[in-house]
């Protein structure tokens, strides 16, 4: 398996450890970008080669996240980051190297809620932590984040607030050649690349069983009471349209007639590409583009035959408009649809609306609860533990805990269940049920 990492020539004074890993059958392609523009065109060009991509940092991901949205998503992808480990690595340096160094006259541009802040803030008075660029890391996904990371420290050199700048980001130095004061740069570990790459793989590992499933199809004709000929023929104008669109846009769907609807099965590849990343069903407009009768249109996903008919057909008697539609029930009976094009992005909307007064409430960055919600869409689930949290959002398995427990404050997670360890031995672990999509939930 080849993955392709993201990266400038500066952050490759570093990066280039990564294929010292010996990790089975995992080779590393570097692609170098020389600004965001530049890095948006590479992406897009080579994306499509690998199954995942890697980036070097924060900016680079959160850029792309931004930019090419529907290509983002569409792969599993991580960043490299700085751990504890790395921080206190350099932060040991520092104070055997300057034995009156104070957390308060230093800047540490990469400590934000989403990584904990390291830790720090578990063990350091507040009072003398350290001066931090922002409380998220959203801010490292602005356009100009590298002017803003400078002027952060710039400003603050000025003011005689801080000695020391500790940053991760490799070209910083380029913005201090008029002042006396070098940026401190800590860099990513071997042993942060390879946590990185892991969480990689266990992506492209739940990617690809995702993809395995099965999809079915439910197409359900309206019927002509009292007319046989009638409905004789509007079934066999269904699978002829159905056969019209597999040449038309190159799909091989398995199409099964029975006396009042068609079946189909296909591929998750080929229902994400069919219906948009669903957001719009195409089969769906073509059916209406073809055919003078509505077709009831439904989807279900399933690791078995028989649990993606049975999600389909209950899907297909959402579609009650005197046209054709298209819905798709998952596997926690939760609905999605219409697959319009139009319906999606108010969902969209109101998830943001909503997550936006959850954040107001518990505290919690909007950044941390869009993730999570992220988390649920994509692994099509609403229970986590910790652990699971702590994966997806590559946080520690405390900063999982202590959003999880902030949420169940709040009324939006309930504890459902306490797991055994395999082993029996150590804590249980608490299953969470999560909801954060229950749009129309005003606790």
């Amino acid at each position: 398996m080849k993955i392709c990492v993201f990266s400038t020539k500066y952050s490759y004074t570093w990066l280039q450890n990564i294929q010292q890993l010996e990790i089975d059958n995992v080779e590393f392609d570097v692609i170098f970008y020389t600004d965001l523009q530049h890095l948006t065109e590479v992406f897009r060009e080579n994306h499509s080669k690998y199954p995942a991509v890697l980036f070097s940092g924060q900016i680079p991901y959160l850029h792309i996240k931004k930019n090419c949205p529907t290509e983002f998503a569409a792969m599993p992808s991580q960043f490299i980051d700085i751990t504890e480990r790395d921080l206190y690595f350099t932060l040991t340096k520092i104070q055997y190297e300057n034995p009156g160094f104070r957390f308060t006259d230093a800047l540490i541009d990469f400590l934000y809620e989403e990584n904990n802040y390291l830790s720090l803030k578990e063990w350091l008075p507040e009072d003398e932590f350290p001066y931090i660029l922002s409380e998220s890391i959203q801010v490292f996904g602005e356009p100009n984040a590298y002017e803003l990371v400078a002027k952060r420290h710039l400003d603050l050199l000025d003011e005689g607030k801080v000695k020391f700048c500790f940053t991760r980001l490799t070209n910083l130095y380029m913005y201090f050649s008029h002042v006396d004061v070098k940026p401190i740069l800590v860099t990513p570990s071997l042993k942060s690349m390879e946590a990185a790459v892991q969480k990689l793989l266990k992506e492209i590992e739940v990617y690809s069983l995702k993809k395995s499933q099965v999809v079915c199809g439910h197409l359900e004709f309206s019927f002509a009471e009292n007319d046989f000929s009638e409905n004789e023929y509007r079934q066999v104008a269904l699978y002829k349209a159905i056969l019209d669109f597999n040449r038309k846009f190159g799909y091989s769907l398995l199409i099964y007639r029975s006396s009042l609807h068609n079946e189909i099965i296909t591929n998750y590849s080929d229902y994400i590409r069919i219906t948009s990343d669903e957001t719009k069903c195409s089969l769906a407009t073509f059916l209406r583009e073809q055919l003078p009768f509505k077709v009831k249109i439904g989807w279900g996903i399933g690791k078995t035959l028989t649990i993606a008919q049975s999600q389909a057909e209950k899907a297909s008697s959402y579609c009650q408009k005197p046209f054709t539609e298209s819905y798709r029930i998952n596997k926690e009976d939760k609905l999605l649809g219409p697959l319009d094009g139009t319906n999606i992005s108010t969902i969209a909307e109101q998830a943001h609306s909503f997550l936006e007064e959850i954040a107001k409430k518990t505290n919690i960055s909007i950044f941390q609860l869009e993730k999570l919600y992220d988390m649920m869409r994509s692994c099509d689930k609403d229970k986590f533990t910790a652990e699971e949290v702590s994966l997806h959002l590559s946080v520690s398995t405390r900063t999982g805990n202590r959003l999880l427990k902030k949420l169940t404050e709040y009324s939006y997670a309930t504890i459902i269940e306490t797991l055994a360890t395999p082993t029996g031995k150590g804590r249980p672990k608490n299953l969470f049920h999560l909801h954060l999509d229950e749009i129309d939930n005003k606790s």
